[in-house]
């Protein structure tokens, strides 16, 4: 009977882990990013393989917040839905303001290396760092 519930609980990960949903272009820009112009041991974003992400946002000397979502590629875009209740924070709260529920942003360009998006029309370059699978 173990070895029932074994292969059962492995099987189920198995298919949970299948089932991020991402697509074939997100699934190329799972990640760790950093903006090294803010800050280059905090990175901005985390994009998970499992479709999961976390971003993270600071302000020097005030505030230091993440917030947690899921995220994918939709139309040359990287969409993320966040969780404003799955916020954690350092420093004076009262500085966070409205976390918004999604965030959308078009991909200018990504390499492999560098994720350029445009924010307001104006590109920001993102340095990917490892996996978030390391």
């Amino acid at each position: 009977m173990n070895l029932r519930k074994y292969i059962f609980a492995a099987a189920a990960t198995v298919v949970l882990a299948a089932c991020s949903h991402l697509s074939d272009e997100a699934k190329e820009m799972i990640g760790v990013y950093y903006i090294p112009e803010i800050s280059a041991t905090t990175p901005q974003l985390e994009l998970n393989s499992n479709g999961t992400c976390v971003v993270h946002a600071m302000r020097s000397g005030q505030i230091s917040y993440q917030v947690n979502g899921r995220w994918n590629v939709v139309n040359d875009s990287l969409l993320l839905k966040l969780d404003p209740e799955a916020i954690s924070w350092e420093g004076d709260s009262t500085q966070i303001g409205n976390i918004p529920e999604q965030l959308e942003y078009k991909i200018r360009e990504f390499n492999g290396v560098t994720l350029t998006l445009l924010k307001n029309n104006l590109p920001y370059v993102y340095f990917r760092r490892g996996s978030t699978d390391d």
